[in-house]
C-alpha cells in the first residue's frame, strides 16, 4: 500500500494551503528549526490564530509523520479536514480520523442498538469478531487515495460491507496524519489499539489543546463505585443462583463503607481498611468470574453486556493494586441515593513523563500554556523548546474593566453582593446591546444567583447553558444564539467558566463580541480538592504547590472563556473582569494579553458612571 513521500522538503518550499496571515510564517519556521533540536515543543498561539495548519505544515515538510491528539473524538476530524485542504495543493499527504468500536462497529449497532458504550462494543466485537461478516471481507478493501474523516470511513465500511474499524487499523502504515483522542496516547489499555501497528518511536507527537493534560491523565485513570453498584451486583448473584458468601462479603463492604462514611458528607478512607473488614479481597476472582457470567448471557440475549459484579471487580483489583501508591487516594461521599466511592489517581507528572518518552519528538500546543514552568511541571515536560506567537491586536479594538468592590468569594453571594452584581452586569449588558455578549460564571451555582437577580428586559435575550445539558441540546443553544448576532435582538450567553461553551466552541466575528466573568473559576475546596492541593505541596512546596493545583487551573479556565471573543487580529471586544481578585499580580499575569493591553482598573461606583459605548 502507498504512502505519500517522508523526504523533507527544499527549495523554501511549503505545503501551507493558505496565504500566510500575519505571524504565521514567523511560526512555520521558528517550528521547523525547533523540530531540529529533538527536544519537546511548547508552541503557544492564540485561538483562531491558525495553529492545526502551521504545525501540520511545519511536521509535513521536515518529513514526519504525525499523531494528532485532542480531547475527545468528535475533535478528530479538524486536522483531517485541514490535511484535505494540503492536498488541493497537489502534496500527496494521506490521514484519517480514527475513531474507537463504539462509533464503527456497524455489527454492533445493528444487533445492540445505538446506547453503547467503549465497552460494551469492544467485548460485544470480542466476542463475535470471528463470525462477523464485515470483518470478514476486510480482504476486498482498496487503500485510500486522499485523506479520510471518521465519518467518510464509516460510509465506505457501509457502502462496501467491511469492518470500517479494522479497515482503519489496516492502512494506519500508510498514513502521514492519524487524528485521535487523548485517550489513545494516555491510556495504556486502549494505546495498544495502535502501538500494534504503528512504531510510536517513529511517530511525532502532537498533543492539542495540551493545558487540558493536568485533569486528562487524572480522570482518565480514576473511577468510582456506588452503593447502587453493589445493589445491582447482590441482584445479579441472586439471579445467577446460591452464593451466600458472596452476598455477605458484598453486605460486609456496604456495612464498613456507610460506617466510614458516618454522617458526613465526605471523608477520605483507606481502600486496604474496606477490604479488610469485608472479607472482599479473598472471593474477588470469583466476583469477577460470575460477573462475566453476566455479560456472556446478556450478550446470547442482545442485551447490552453490563455486570455490576463486573464493574466491581475490575474497580476493586485495579485499586488494590494502586492503593498504597503516593498520590493516589479514596474517598466516601455522600450520593441522593446513598454514597460513592471513588478512587482518586492525582499522579500526572510521574505518568506523562514516561509517555513523551516514547515517540520521536512532541509538540504541546494551545493559547494558554502559560507560564510555561508550570505547564512543564505538571505534564511531566522537561527541556521544552517553546514557539510563541500571537495577534498584533490594536488596543483601540478592544477594552477591558476591572471592577473592585465585588466578588464571589465565599460560599453564597450576600444581598449586598447580589445588588451590586445585579447593578453592574445591568449596565453591561444594556450598554452593549448592540452585540452578542458572554456572561461567564466561576460556577453553575453562582450563575444561578445571578440570574435569579436580573430583570426580564435582560433575561427575555438570554441563553443559558444548564449544567448536565445533552451534547444536542448545546448544540441547538449555541447555533440559536450565534444566529442571534445577524438580528437586530442580540443574545446573551450565560455560561459557566467550567462548561462546554468556555473552551472549544468558535465565535467568529460578529458572533461574540464582548463577555464578562463572574468570579475565579476556582475549583469548590472539596476535601477532595484539598487533598489534591496537598499532594502538590508536598512535590512542589507550600506556595509552588497551590499554585500548579489552584491557582494555575482556575486561571487557564478564566483566559480560555475570555478567549471566545478575539478570533483574529481585526475582532473587537469588549471584557468585564467582575471580580477584584483578578487585580492580584499572580492572577491578572495569567490572562490575555489582548485582556490586559488596554485595562481600567475602576471601582464598583466608577464602573457605574462609565461610558461603554465608546
Amino acid at each position: 500500500m502507498p504512502r505519500a513521500s517522508s523526504e523533507p522538503r527544499g527549495g523554501g518550499y511549503t505545503s501551507f494551503p493558505y496565504e500566510f496571515r500575519a505571524g504565521q510564517r514567523e511560526a512555520y519556521e521558528a517550528l521547523r528549526r525547533a523540530l531540529r533540536s529533538r527536544r519537546p515543543i511548547c508552541f503557544q498561539a492564540p485561538t483562531g490564530f491558525g495553529k492545526t495548519p502551521v504545525v501540520l505544515a511545519a511536521l509535513l515538510d521536515s518529513g514526519a509523520r504525525v499523531l494528532w491528539a485532542v480531547r475527545t473524538g468528535t475533535e478528530t476530524d479538524r486536522p483531517i479536514e485541514e490535511l484535505k485542504r494540503f492536498n488541493r495543493r497537489g502534496s500527496p499527504f494521506l490521514g484519517i480520523s480514527f475513531r474507537g468500536k463504539r462509533d464503527m462497529c456497524i455489527l454492533a449497532r445493528e444487533r445492540l442498538g445505538g446506547d453503547l458504550d467503549y465497552e460494551d462494543v469492544s467485548y460485544f466485537c470480542n466476542r463475535n469478531r470471528d463470525a462477523c461478516p464485515y470483518y470478514s471481507r476486510l480482504g476486498t478493501a482498496r487503500p485510500p487515495d486522499e485523506p479520510m474523516l471518521y465519518s467518510e470511513v464509516l460510509d465506505l465500511g457501509r457502502r462496501e460491507g467491511i469492518c470500517p474499524y479494522y479497515y482503519q487499523r489496516a492502512i494506519l502504515k500508510s498514513m502521514d496524519v492519524v487524528a485521535v483522542s487523548y485517550n489513545y496516547v494516555l491510556s495504556e489499555d486502549v494505546s495498544w489499539t495502535l502501538r500494534g501497528a504503528l512504531r510510536f518511536g517513529d511517530l511525532y507527537l502532537v498533543v492539542d489543546e495540551a493545558h487540558n493534560l493536568q485533569y486528562a491523565i487524572m480522570n482518565l485513570r480514576s473511577d468510582s463505585v456506588t452503593s447502587e453498584t453493589l445493589e445491582r451486583a447482590k441482584g445479579e448473584l441472586r439471579a445467577l443462583g446460591e452464593f451466600p458468601e458472596l452476598e455477605r462479603a458484598l453486605d460486609a463492604l456496604d456495612a464498613a463503607a456507610r460506617a466510614a462514611l458516618g454522617r458526613r458528607r465526605e471523608t477520605r478512607v483507606r481502600l486496604g481498611d474496606l477490604v479488610a473488614a469485608s472479607g472482599i479481597g479473598g472471593v474477588l476472582g470469583e466476583v469477577g468470574r460470575l460477573g462475566e457470567r453476566v455479560r456472556m448471557a446478556r450478550l446470547e440475549r442482545g442485551e447490552r453486556p453490563r455486570s455490576s459484579l463486573w464493574h466491581l471487580y475490575r474497580f476493586l483489583s485495579e485499586s488494590m493494586d494502586l492503593a498504597e501508591e503516593e498520590g493516589v487516594a479514596f474517598f466516601l461521599s455522600r450520593t441522593r441515593n446513598g454514597y460513592e466511592l471513588e478512587r482518586w489517581d492525582m499522579r500526572a507528572s510521574e505518568v506523562l513523563r514516561e509517555i513523551w518518552g516514547r515517540f520521536r519528538g512532541v509538540v504541546f500546543m494551545s493559547g494558554t500554556l502559560e507560564p510555561l514552568d508550570a505547564f512543564a511541571d505538571v505534564a511531566g515536560v522537561e527541556g521544552c523548546e517553546e514557539v510563541r506567537s500571537s495577534f498584533r491586536i490594536d488596543p483601540a479594538n478592544v477594552r477591558s474593566y476591572l471592577v473592585r468592590g465585588i466578588s464571589t468569594r465565599g460560599e453564597r453571594l450576600g444581598e449586598e453582593m447580589r445588588r451590586r452584581y445585579r447593578e453592574v452586569l445591568v449596565k453591561f449588558l444594556t450598554e452593549l446591546s448592540d452585540r452578542n455578549v458572554a456572561v461567564f460564571s466561576s460556577s453553575y451555582r453562582i450563575q444561578g444567583e445571578i440570574l435569579k437577580s436580573l430583570p426580564d428586559e435582560i433575561l427575555s435575550r438570554a441563553y443559558v447553558e444548564r449544567e448536565g445539558m445533552s451534547g444536542e441540546e448545546s448544540r441547538r443553544l449555541l447555533e440559536s444564539f450565534k444566529s442571534a448576532a445577524r438580528s437586530d435582538r442580540k443574545g446573551i450567553l450565560f455560561a459557566s467558566a467550567s462548561g462546554r461553551f468556555s473552551e472549544g466552541a468558535d465565535f467568529p466575528g460578529e458572533e461574540l463580541e464582548a463577555a464578562a466573568i463572574v468570579g475565579v473559576p476556582f475549583e469548590r475546596p472539596t476535601l477532595k480538592v484539598r487533598t489534591y492541593i496537598s499532594y502538590y505541596q508536598r512535590l512542589y512546596g507550600r506556595e509552588r504547590g497551590r499554585y500548579l493545583a489552584y491557582v494555575v487551573p482556575a486561571l487557564r479556565r478564566a483566559a480560555q472563556a475570555l478567549g471566545r471573543v478575539i478570533r483574529s487580529e481585526s475582532d473587537r471586544g469588549v471584557f468585564l473582569l467582575a471580580d477584584g481578585r483578578y487585580a492580584r499580580r499572580e492572577y491578572m499575569s495569567l490572562l490575555p494579553e489582548f485582556v490586559r493591553a488596554n485595562l481600567s482598573v475602576v471601582g464598583y461606583e466608577e464602573f457605574l458612571s462609565a461610558d461603554l459605548r465608546r
